[in-house]
């Protein structure tokens, strides 16, 4: 019989067809035995998939990549590491990729308002600049809407802030952050000059470069190394405003919600032919801030500009502004300072396959201790991942087999009923070539309708629970169908399909009709 009558004409209609429908069960019962089977492993793959890329998200995550090694001033060969981490020969042999000298300090931020003080958590970032942890901080994904200035454009000589939505929380700010934090700096007689003191502090305006929902180490905030100088510098303190230059210089941050023309004309009309208003903005490039806003300079002559009058011109401002994000800001005075030793190296993995050696390295290279705990850590963060990914292997290995089992079981079920209409259509002179190739057209139709039956329900899934709000950190889906595993899975239970169904009809069909009819072991 020729090949090509198996697929058409009346031999497909009373054979192929008829046979199919046997075959599916009643009700198509095995046809949905099959698709929930499918459903399962496609979802197990889905699931394995997604968690592999959560864990890959986290591993690749410099916040995990990221070993502090604390500088204890007089312990080891600091200055000789700091060599080493520069050699590119130990970068490729490591897999760091950056590192960098950090500082740590405290001191109080005033909240929303002013007894609600915080002493949050700093630390200063040797550079902004190009920091590859630092673009990773300001990711749209860990940034509070949108509240950041473009990576491209922050510099090492900045002295903004980037602080925790958390920490925002903890000052009195929900969802209207600032565009400055207030420090709390002891003001001496900074109030004979016209400034507000709270309990012997004044407030200094530092803006706020962005609001991010996490930092490394679990700071509160993250500033510059150039901002930590200034606060250290003893030669000028510029951040103390018991200074007469402060305050007879009148600066205004104005958010974009005022017209700039409006807000220039009330300085004016208060302050009358006593002041101007330069038509050009201050030129304070330290004091960017993540809002949308503009600056405002207000001049007179040098007599007229005393304390008392500013202040006085200050104070009608906040009058009429006060419930605007209005900041009085101040053109600091700082002056190059150089401080010692960071309290910290950072440095930053590609990856952690080689963090065990690199602590022996550090040990016995430099005598430098890297606290344990860091790479135990991250360590078994790495073991979990190859783990994750065996085990991902071996449930579409199991899932494959299961799928397998119940192939060779229907088909010998079904080869029961009907082996003596097989030896009849073999003693008519049907060959095995023939028979063989209608089941494994029958089957794999099966598969195929049940693969894409499962495949539907699988994504459909896939599409209900971020609705639903289940989600992996609020971004990331408990499954992930479209992987290369799962059109690997596809590919493999239909080859072991096409194989298994040749293989079981071809054991079973070795017999002689007679032995098919008359039922003969």
């Amino acid at each position: 019989m020729s090949k090509i009558k198996i697929l058409t004409g009346d031999y497909f209609k009373l054979f192929v067809k008829r046979e199919e429908k046997v075959v599916l069960g009643r009700h198509y019962s095995n046809l949905w035995l099959l698709t929930a089977v499918l459903t399962l492993t496609f979802l197990a793959i889905a699931f394995s998939s997604a968690s592999l890329n959560y864990l890959s998200y986290k591993m690749n995550d410099p916040f995990i990549n990221w070993v502090d090694i604390q500088n204890e001033y007089g312990e080891g060969d600091i200055d000789g590491l700091l060599d080493g981490l520069s050699d590119t020969n130990n970068m490729k042999q490591f897999h760091f990729v950056a590192h960098q000298v950090d500082y740590t300090f405290n001191f109080n931020v005033f909240g929303k308002e002013e007894k609600q003080i915080q002493y949050p958590d700093f630390r200063f970032f040797q550079s902004f600049a190009g920091n590859p942890l630092l673009k990773s901080v300001l990711d749209r994904e860990n940034v509070v809407d949108k509240c950041a200035l473009p990576f491209e454009s922050l510099s090492d000589d900045m002295i903004g802030v980037i602080v925790t939505y958390d920490f925002i929380k903890k000052l009195g700010y929900d969802d209207d952050f600032p565009a400055y934090l207030d420090m709390c700096r002891y003001g001496g007689s900074a109030d004979t000059l016209g400034f507000p003191l709270f309990q012997g502090f004044a407030h200094v305006p530092v803006p706020i470069i962005a609001v991010v929902k996490r930092l490394p180490m679990n700071m509160d905030i993250i500033a510059t190394k150039y901002f930590y100088e200034q606060l250290r510098n003893d030669l000028t303190y510029p951040f103390l405003l018991d200074n007469r230059k402060y305050a007879i210089t009148l600066n205004y941050f104005v958010p974009s919600d005022i017209p700039e023309t409006e807000f220039k004309e009330y300085i004016r009309s208060i302050g009358g032919e006593l002041v101007f208003v330069p038509k050009q903005a201050p030129y304070l490039p330290l004091l960017r801030t993540f809002k949308p806003g503009y600056y405002v300079k207000v001049t007179g002559a040098y007599d007229d500009m005393t304390p008392q009058f500013v202040t006085s011109l200050h104070n009608k401002v906040v009058e009429k502004y006060g419930e605007y994000d209005i900041h009085r800001v101040y053109d600091y005075n700082f002056k190059p300072y150089q401080l010692p030793q960071g309290s910290y190296i950072s440095i930053q993995f590609a990856d952690l396959n080689n963090i065990r050696a690199f602590e022996s390295f550090v040990k016995d290279t430099y005598r430098v201790q890297i606290e344990m705990e860091q790479i135990n850590a991250k360590e078994n963060f790495n073991a979990v991942s190859v783990m994750a990914n065996i085990l991902s292997w071996a449930i579409i290995v199991f899932s494959i087999l299961c799928i397998m089992l119940f192939v060779v079981n229907l088909l010998q079920s079904y080869f029961q009923k009907v082996k003596r209409n097989l030896g009849t259509f073999k003693a008519f002179g049907i060959g095995n070539f023939e028979l063989i190739s209608v089941y494994v057209l029958i089957m794999i139709s099966t598969i195929a309708g049940a693969i894409g039956l499962a495949l539907a329900i699988s994504y459909t899934i896939e599409l209900i629970l971020p609705l639903c709000g289940i989600m992996k950190d609020g971004a990331f889906s408990y499954l992930a169908l479209w992987s290369p595993k799962t059109f690997y899975s596809i590919a493999v239970i239909m080859i072991c399909s096409i194989a298994t169904v040749y293989m079981v009809m071809k054991r079973l069909l070795s017999a002689t009709p007679g032995d098919l009819i008359y039922d003969r072991q």
